[in-house]
């Protein structure tokens, strides 16, 4: 609530009463998260809603474009598009991490840049419960959504480019926004060995 009512320059109050009426207008939702210390926090997102008052026509081109290069040279062309792209970015992330020291470092530098990408990401640690010394990469938005939805081998993608960048074979996706999880979910136990490179 501070960080919004600080970008945006109005009170705390003001920033109150315009996520409630986002949220009466069925804009955005709301969920309490848990904290170490202090009280629960209330974390916001956009609903579907919402995603529809955007522009999507980067959307509609791109997959155009994917659509017609599938029919022109099949479904191998769109893998070697994929698997490309995976290959660029890992370049890029792994030369952002070189500097880590930790698993769970990494992992906090890669939800940095995934947030710079627009995925609202977040590093949290996990619960121990769930996953004992871990930490979660969370991506509360997915600007890929629409294409994944026709080409679910951007998510496969994704999870594989995580596993080799950290060098975390265990990393598990446990909720997805394309099956209908409020976000993307990516658990790294800490405890994983990282292969030598």
């Amino acid at each position: 609530m501070a960080t919004l009512a600080q970008a945006l320059e109005i009170s705390n109050v003001a920033v109150r009463q315009h996520l409630n009426a986002l949220e009466q207008s069925g804009l955005v939702i709301a969920r309490l998260v848990r904290r170490p210390v202090g009280r629960p926090a209330r974390l916001y997102q956009l609903t579907e809603k919402a995603e529809a008052s955007f522009p999507q026509s980067n959307d509609l081109v791109a997959l155009d474009l994917l659509g017609r290069l599938e029919k022109l040279m099949g479904q191998e062309a769109l893998e070697q598009l994929f698997q490309a792209r995976m290959k660029e970015l890992f370049k890029s992330y792994k030369e952002r991490l070189k500097d880590a020291q930790t698993l769970a470092e990494k992992v906090r530098i890669l939800a940095q840049i995934r947030e710079e990408e627009g995925y609202l990401a977040e590093a949290v640690a996990a619960d121990p419960a769930q996953v004992k010394d871990g930490v979660k990469l969370i991506e509360h938005h997915c600007p890929v959504a629409a294409i994944a939805k026709r080409h679910p081998m951007v998510c496969q993608y994704e999870k594989e480019l995580f596993k080799r960048v950290l060098g975390a074979p265990d990393l598990k996706r446990t909720e997805h926004i394309r099956y209908g999880g409020k976000a993307c979910i990516y658990e790294v136990p800490v405890g994983t060995k990282e292969p030598k490179s």
